[in-house]
């Protein structure tokens, strides 16, 4: 008998073969997803964009580049997506 995780796992291999990758969630890399899932909380889409923007030019999209940034450094660069103390905190937790 198949677990419940081995049964989800077959639907989802099954609808991933018909469909293929759907490319649902924008990034580049599993690391600049899990940030924008984290930025993306309480804000539209074009503000993560625009933090998200702001942390690549600062060259710290990096989980260690990232952390090392003062909470006064990371906070202007995420500022567009709102919320941005609580935000950064909860970048620096991630890191």
């Amino acid at each position: 008998m198949k677990t419940t995780r081995e049964k989800l796992l077959e639907i989802y291999q099954s609808l991933f073969d018909f469909f293929g990758p759907q490319h649902w969630w924008p990034g580049q890399t599993p690391f600049e997803i899990a940030i924008g899932a984290i930025l993306t909380q309480n804000t539209s889409w074009s503000n993560v964009e625009k933090a998200i923007a702001n942390i690549k030019a600062a060259g710290r999209l990096d989980a260690c580049k990232l952390h090392a940034l003062d909470m006064e450094e990371l906070e202007p660069l995420i500022h567009p997506a709102g919320y941005f103390r609580v935000k950064a905190k909860r970048l620096r937790n991630f890191t």
